[in-house]
């Protein structure tokens, strides 16, 4: 099953479109309370706008196709066993060993729809997402995921749009 969600950035003309590729097969968008699919459709939810947040930074004109193949979040999800009654309700777990990881291609086209730059199979992860000197990323949902996207979007998409963005 694809999920195709095009996010226009509200405060700028840069367009995102993710696609969401199999999400019922990734490694790890699984919840701790709720139903499978319900908290599926939050996961994407929280990164679409995430994403939409990303095209924020990119110069008018410009769209990111995302195609996102596999998401395991960070930490895990394990059993936990309440009262007398024995009962279990499963709770994700954060510890360091559990870090998250996004497998996706992309292609960035200019204002021009120019190819700026493409990736294919990459893998981003984020093994010391517990060590980071970001405040506040790990109290906000999906948080160590955003600062993971953050840092890689800053570090391989942002300057291939300045380097473009010079030769212009």
């Amino acid at each position: 099953m694809l999920f195709s969600v095009a996010a226009t950035a509200a405060t700028g003309p840069a367009e995102v479109k993710l696609t969401w590729q199999n999400p019922e097969k990734y490694t790890d968008i699984r919840p701790g309370t709720g139903t499978k699919k319900a908290y599926q459709q939050k996961v994407i939810k929280a990164f679409d706008k995430m994403w939409a947040e990303f095209a924020e930074k990119l110069p008018a004109g410009y769209k990111f196709e995302v195609v996102i193949t596999d998401l395991d979040l960070a930490g895990d999800v394990e059993p936990m066993y309440s009262g007398a009654g024995r009962t279990m309700n499963d709770i994700r777990v954060v510890k360091d060993i559990y870090f998250p990881k996004m497998n996706l291609d992309y292609v960035l086209y200019d204002a021009n729809n120019v190819e700026v730059a493409k990736g294919t199979a990459v893998k981003i992860k984020d093994m010391g997402f517990m060590q980071s000197g970001s405040l506040g990323h790990n109290s906000r949902e999906f948080g160590y995921e955003q600062h993971m996207l953050e840092k890689w979007f800053e570090k391989e998409v942002l300057p291939k749009v300045q380097t473009t963005a010079a030769k212009s």
